[in-house]
């Protein structure tokens, strides 16, 4: 029969990185787009520098023949976008729920019940999944702007923070 010792220290899993935010005051409309602007922001200075690299090597002739990539091309180009956007932002996500947007908007996404979110919901399901599905001709334009507009419900929460089971709320002090 085992039993507890009172004197033991604890266990990696019972020491939280952040406190749980499940009353947390929501993110306003204005926060979350400023996250999101500024996170565009460095995605797109990546694409940039992407295309440029693109002209540099023949593969495209001028800037304008980036948008008229076929599937493949923008698949891959996809890919590589979003490889880049997890790897600047992984430490932040795994540790405080926040991208450098959402640090510089002082916001961060969490459970329903206030908790960082795991990296498999955050990467698989928040980010992965809706941006694999914009690239979809058409169907994905629709959804993208479904997933957008979600955000003026009451609960302000996107379709990918329904799927993923996050909410954005403003940040506790210390954690930007």
């Amino acid at each position: 029969m085992a039993h507890e010792n009172p004197y033991e220290a604890p266990h990696v899993t019972d020491v939280m990185a952040e406190p749980p935010q499940a009353t947390a005051e929501l993110a306003s409309l204005g926060d979350r787009f400023l996250g999101a602007f500024i996170d565009g922001l460095i995605n797109g200075a990546f694409a940039m520098i992407v295309a440029f690299g693109l002209i540099g090597t023949g593969y495209l002739s001028t800037l304008a023949e980036y948008g008229k990539l076929g599937f493949p091309a923008t698949l891959v180009l996809t890919i590589v976008g979003f490889a880049f956007y997890i790897a600047i932002n992984w430490k932040f996500l795994s540790t405080t729920g926040q991208s450098i947007g959402k640090k510089v908007a002082k916001t961060r996404i969490v459970t329903m019940d206030g908790r960082v979110p795991p990296m498999v919901d955050l990467v698989g399901k928040r980010y992965a999944f809706f941006t694999f599905v914009s690239v979809i001709p058409v169907v994905g334009a629709v959804i993208s702007i479904a997933n957008i507009l979600f955000i003026f419900g009451r609960e302000r929460r996107c379709l990918h923070d329904l799927v993923a089971g996050t909410r954005v709320v403003k940040a506790l002090p210390g954690t930007f």
